[in-house]
């Protein structure tokens, strides 16, 4: 009897189980569409978080490091192809131009990436100040400058990049307004 009353007690406690273990791997995903939802590109901001499988169990400030990640690495991408580009060009207006915004892309990268220590060190407002401060700044000079020369060719790809650093500034930012 014992036996008939433990399985009562069992199978219906197995079955919730199964039955509640999708609904906490969607709580997961609403937390990254909600937090997305409040960023400039929702789809960006999803495809980022979601290019780290830490995602899926990923808290708020978790979810704001991997944004982080995500624009250091775009970050660090303009900068390597507009540092490439510098060398190699033999335009001396893109040139001169670019020797204006390799070296600004180099600290905006490195200003994202230190958001995420200052986020880790001293919390979201600093994290916030380093993007605001240090890493936008950065960026909006060189698109401003690109904006203001428009007889010199800059290559789509960079002017593309700049933009998606941008937004991944924002996403950032948005993110860590959710603290």
């Amino acid at each position: 009897m014992a036996n008939f009353r433990l399985c009562l007690f069992t199978l219906p406690l197995i079955t919730l189980t199964f039955i509640f273990q999708p609904f906490h791997v969607m709580s997961d995903e609403a937390m990254i569409i909600n937090v997305c939802s409040k960023t400039p590109n929702p789809s960006l901001c999803q495809t980022c978080l979601h290019s780290d499988p830490k995602s899926a169990t990923a808290d708020v400030k978790s979810l704001a490091t991997i944004s982080i990640t995500c624009g250091t690495r775009d970050a660090d991408k303009l900068y390597t192809d507009t540092d490439n580009l510098y060398t190699y060009t033999k335009d001396p207006a893109l040139h001169n131009l670019l020797d204006n915004c390799w070296w600004r892309f180099l600290g905006a990268r490195d200003n994202i990436d230190s958001a995420g220590r200052m986020l880790s060190d001293k919390g979201s407002d600093a994290a916030k100040l380093a993007i605001t401060r240090d890493a936008i700044p950065m960026i909006t000079y060189c698109s401003d400058l690109f904006k203001k020369s428009p007889t010199v060719a800059v290559p789509k790809d960079i002017i593309d990049e700049m933009n998606v650093v941008s937004t991944d500034c924002q996403i950032i930012l948005g993110i860590l307004s959710n603290f």
